[in-house]
């Protein structure tokens, strides 16, 4: 049997990643591949996130003395991530155990040309002693090609999908999911909000997640935005009942990769709008399954939101060919037997 050891953030933390090692967690058995998780990150003071990360290294050179483990499975995204996880891949490969790098990071282009030329080239070289890169897209995959010689592949992330579509076309809860921040493009979606104006007053619009809530809520008064409510962050237990309750979900974002929220919500049949941007393109077709728009443009934002509210048949047809394409791609059964041979193939 295959021993693999996991590193990442705790699957109870907040972001994207934890979510993906938590559905690792709930749903991946296998006769062949174990898997054994190390919690790397976790929310808390700087002195509790140091201990993690001591932790972590603790953890994954007790196990590595104490038995062969056949391959290394590393998270990260870019910045303090991912030079944290240098170190983890050094060990690893001190251990003769192969390392995969699971790159979720939707800035790591910018991150990695902001940095000195030294340092690019530690980058690269700790790239280079990898035996495997996964990304999220293909755009990302060409990325990786070009900056170094390890092999990449594709590997979508995966969410699970109701049996039935639950989408209610009737309700009237738009929701947004993610960091409240210029990136996810929140600033944005509250001016298209405003320009809507009084005529879709009885929608209301929810910003799940953390992030920059103080400006959020500040640009919120100022503009009298009474149907736009902060609804913080989202527990797992509580995501159901938001999901199984929401319109519409907007995400016009900047720069991603594959985001789980839309994933997620596209799951439960809720017609997305987002941005031409990372792996987003992999799974809304323009116009199909849901509706794509430049970032930044905040009067096709206005369009696409307007356009959706005023089509009633237009979003049930989204929402099916929403539901089917997740589940046919991304759900928990497909992307765990694409891992199960992965492993076994490494």
């Amino acid at each position: 049997m295959k021993q693999v050891i996991m590193i990442g953030p705790a699957s109870v933390s907040k972001g994207g990643i934890a979510t993906v090692i938590a559905n690792f967690e709930k749903t991946f058995a296998s006769e062949t591949v174990n898997i054994h998780y190390i919690a790397s990150w976790k929310e808390g003071s700087a002195l509790f996130k140091l201990w993690m990360f001591i932790r972590a290294i603790m953890q994954l050179c007790y196990v590595a003395i104490t038995q062969k483990i056949d391959i290394v499975h590393i998270h990260t995204s870019q910045k303090g991530s991912f030079y944290r996880k240098m170190i983890f891949i050094n060990i690893a490969k001190l251990f003769r155990s192969k390392v995969i790098l699971h790159m979720h990071g939707s800035r790591f282009g910018i991150f990695y040309d902001q940095q000195t030329s030294f340092i690019q080239k530690r980058i690269v070289n700790h790239l280079n002693r990898l035996d495997h890169i996964i990304v999220l897209s293909e755009a990302w995959k060409t990325y990786y090609e070009n900056m170094c010689d390890t092999p990449v592949s594709v590997m979508e992330n995966a969410v699970e999908v109701p049996r039935t579509n639950p989408y209610n076309n009737t309700s009237k809860t738009i929701v947004t999911f993610g960091n409240v921040s210029q990136e996810k493009g929140s600033y944005d979606l509250l001016r298209a909000i405003q320009s809507l104006g009084a005529t879709y007053q009885e929608y209301e619009f929810i910003f799940y997640g953390i992030g920059d809530i103080e400006t959020a809520q500040t640009q919120i008064n100022q503009n009298k935005l009474t149907n736009v409510t902060l609804g913080g962050w989202v527990e797992s237990h509580q995501k159901q009942t938001i999901l199984e309750s929401a319109l519409l979900h907007i995400l016009p974002s900047y720069h991603e990769a594959l985001p789980m929220a839309i994933l997620e919500t596209m799951a439960h049949g809720i017609p997305n709008i987002s941005t031409n941007v990372g792996g987003i393109p992999q799974i809304i077709h323009d116009k199909q399954n849901g509706l794509l728009i430049e970032p930044g443009d905040i009067t096709e934002l206005h369009e696409a939101i307007a356009d959706l509210l005023d089509n009633q048949e237009a979003r049930e047809l989204m929402s099916t060919k929403a539901h089917h394409a997740v589940q046919d791609q991304f759900s928990m059964d497909a992307c765990n037997n694409k891992w199960e041979q992965f492993y076994e193939n490494l």
